[in-house]
């Protein structure tokens, strides 16, 4: 039984993104048998045997707490029970309105958002938890389907307890009273803290009341690798330029690896046979050709309109930290105009590059892409530049906001360049609808591909090595 529940939960686990191995699991099970099932050594030796990179631990520990701890509860503890059956918060009533914002009478102390600045100035946790709570009461009984809008759910809670017009207080306090970094990171440990307990509670109560079913959608919504790259949050575009980081330092290894390898891969007859006369004619020792590497020309133009720049923002920050498999590498942005950016990247550190390139480069003069002046003005301005051996890599949505497409263009570039790559962060159901002309440019590309999440951004990067 135990058994099964482990390779349930290291399913799970997978299913959330986490690479593990057949050898990992029995690893697990036997680390199991042997320190027992005390819960902080069960953790222990499953933490250990499963989780191999650090940036995998906090997906660990949530789907541990609700696979091993809420989804063990009784049924009667279910949280979706009738109103008589909730457990209610405890702040006294005569310190707060009511989750409406109705008053409740003379006397009526505090409204929630300012219960919430008083719990974060005084780094009260128990008050925070108690908010939270009264949030999530505030909120109507969940249906299974609303697991799949958790940001919306959470935005709810906040709303529901003051927190924006609580934050916007404290930054007023913070400038007004000149509080200190130190007492001002403290402050912000609190909101994190309390975002963190809202996210597990509601967690809680969907597993509570739906169990299995709906904790499979919670781990595949926690894999960050099928996360869309426009529905990222702040913590998560960090996360994920870390793996970046990380995908780019194996992909170099890989290369110097394959070619260590491959160096001595074909036999070089006409040398053997010569070195064979001194052996008697004997070919004792074998002669192997010279491996010639081949390292592709790289050219990006890089659509960073809306959420598009996202996604070209790592595309460019992947490319740079490899930049050593590429003979050399050309990057130019866009949204209805054009502008070289290479030069930042030769002395500066890749966040820096990025920095200043998105600052700096004179790339649109107004938010609307247009995908066929872009086209245009690179073919008259750069392409005479371009070596015909390069590879020309188009990172956008090809929304083009009904301007003329001006195909005739990417045409031009297409025949004067080795190959053209279109990498499309959009779902490629949405290709041509509304002012997508995806199907127009298509047929002058050599690829196109549907590039929207990190998994899919490792799988196309094959495409350019």
């Amino acid at each position: 039984m135990l058994e099964e529940k482990i390779l349930e939960f290291s399913r799970l686990l997978r299913k959330g993104g986490v690479n593990i191995s057949v050898t990992q699991i029995i690893t697990a099970l036997e680390a199991v048998a042997l320190v027992g099932l005390a819960p902080d050594d069960f953790y222990t030796a499953l933490s250990s045997t499963l989780i191999t990179d650090q940036v995998d631990q906090h997906l660990f520990d949530k789907l541990f707490r609700l696979f091993f701890v809420t989804l063990a509860r009784d049924d009667h503890q279910k949280a979706f029970m009738a109103s008589t059956g909730k457990e209610k918060t405890n702040i006294p009533s005569n310190l707060v309105q009511n989750i409406e914002g109705k008053g409740m009478g003379r006397g009526a102390g505090a409204s929630p958002y300012m219960l919430l600045v008083k719990a974060v100035r005084e780094q009260n946790y128990s008050l925070l938890r108690q908010l939270a709570q009264m949030g999530i009461e505030s909120l109507e009984h969940l249906e299974q389907e609303a697991v799949e809008e958790m940001d919306e759910l959470m935005v709810q809670v906040k709303v529901a307890i003051g927190w924006y017009q609580a934050v916007n207080t404290l930054e007023n306090i913070r400038l007004q009273e000149k509080v200190s970094e130190a007492t001002y990171l403290r402050w912000q440990d609190c909101l994190s803290y309390l975002e963190e307990y809202i996210e597990s509670h509601l967690e809680d109560l969907f597993v509570k009341e739906y169990g299995k079913e709906i904790l499979e959608k919670i781990a595949s919504a926690a894999n960050i690798r099928e996360k869309e790259f426009y529905k990222l949050d702040h913590l998560q575009i960090l996360e994920i330029r870390k793996r970046i980081g990380k995908l780019a330092r194996r992909l170099a290894t890989k290369y110097a690896r394959r070619y260590r390898r491959s160096k001595h891969g074909k036999i070089d007859l006409r040398r053997t046979a010569k070195e064979a006369l001194v052996t008697g004619g004997s070919p004792i020792r074998l002669k192997y050709k010279k491996k010639v590497i081949s390292k592709p020309e790289l050219v990006l133009l890089c659509d960073v309109s809306g959420s598009v720049a996202m996604f070209s923002d790592f595309m460019l920050q992947l490319v740079y930290t490899i930049q050593n498999r590429f003979t050399y590498v050309r990057s130019f942005l866009f949204v209805n105009t054009i502008d070289e950016v290479t030069e930042y990247f030769k002395n500066n550190d890749i966040q820096e590059a990025l920095d200043l390139s998105f600052a700096k480069a004179r790339y649109a003069m107004s938010p609307f892409s247009d995908y066929g002046r872009v086209f245009r003005q690179f073919e008259k301005n750069y392409l005479p530049t371009i070596s015909p051996q390069c590879t020309l890599i188009i990172l956008g949505d090809a929304r083009n906001n009904y301007n003329r497409d001006e195909h005739e263009f990417l045409q031009k570039i297409q025949e004067h360049v080795r190959r053209v790559l279109w990498f499309n962060p959009q779902p490629r159901e949405d290709w041509n609808r509304g002012d997508s002309i995806m199907n127009i440019y298509a047929p002058h590309c050599r690829q196109v591909f549907e590039c929207r999440n990190l998994k899919q951004l490792e799988e196309v990067i094959e495409a350019i090595l």
